[in-house]
Parts: structure tokens; sequence; C-alpha cells
């Protein structure tokens, strides 16, 4: 049977079934955005992390050069053997924060203790806060014997 001139064997799409097909794209391709930020946000996280390890590692080699008897803990922000977190934001001590180029600010506070009388632990630790306010932290720990 034609109508106007058309089999009615030939048939098509409607335009609800068109519209329905273009939602579903739709949803399925905002998946694939949010997989896309979280995947920038995921590599600008390790990037902080990669530059804190780096200022904590800078931090070792300074003390590595400094002679067994003269083996100190940090100026500011430790209390005994831990960081004091509450005194890391202020300090101010240019050997204990960097400035990234991404403008985070990194704090850097150190602690050396005796395992024995030859043998110290040094242990860096590594503040920042990221844009959302959020603190990390990475720690570095190693021996140092006196060597005679």
């Amino acid at each position: 049977m034609k109508e106007h001139g058309i089999p009615a064997s030939q048939g098509g799409f409607s335009l609800l079934e068109v519209l329905i097909a273009l939602t579903i794209l739709a949803v399925g391709l905002l998946g694939l955005a949010l997989f896309q930020v979280t995947a920038i946000q995921g590599n600008a996280s390790a990037s902080d992390t990669v530059a804190a390890t780096y200022y904590g590692q800078d931090q070792m080699e300074r003390i590595q050069l400094v002679p067994f008897d003269n083996l100190a803990s940090s100026p500011f922000g430790i209390t005994g053997v831990l960081p004091d977190n509450a005194a890391i934001p202020s300090i101010t001590d240019i050997n204990q924060t960097t400035v990234s180029k991404k403008g985070l600010r990194y704090y850097r506070v150190w602690a050396v203790s005796n395992v024995t009388p030859t043998l110290r632990m040094i242990q860096v630790w590594v503040y920042w806060w990221d844009q959302r306010g959020r603190s990390h932290t990475v720690q570095l720990v190693t021996l140092r014997g006196r060597v005679s």
C-alpha cells in the first residue's frame, strides 16, 4: 500500500526515537567529561605531591652536608620529635618555606633524634594546602651514622 508515493514497507526513525537517542548520547558524553575533570584534578594533586617530595629530598640533602655532631631539628614547627601542626602555617623562615611555580607554599620541618650514640634518625615533613584548603603531608625518613 502506498501513501503519497512512499511504500509502506519503508520505515524510518520517528522524531521521538531520534530525541531519545540524542539524550542517551548527551548523558554519555557528560559522563566522559566528568572523567576528564577527575583525571585533571588527579594529575594536579600528583604534581603537588611530586613537588613536595622534591623539596623534602632537597632538605634531606642539605642535612647530609651538616657534620654529624651539629645535626639539629628545624628551629620552627617541631615540638620534641614531632611536627607542631598548629605552628606550621606561621613559619616564615626562608630556609623552611618554598613557593612553587603554581603559587603553593610548602613548609619543611625536620627532626633529628638519637637512635644510638653513633646513629641518628632524620625525619623531614613537607606540608602544603591545596586550592580547596585541604592539608597534605609528605614524610621522608633516613638514618645517618657517625663515620670515623
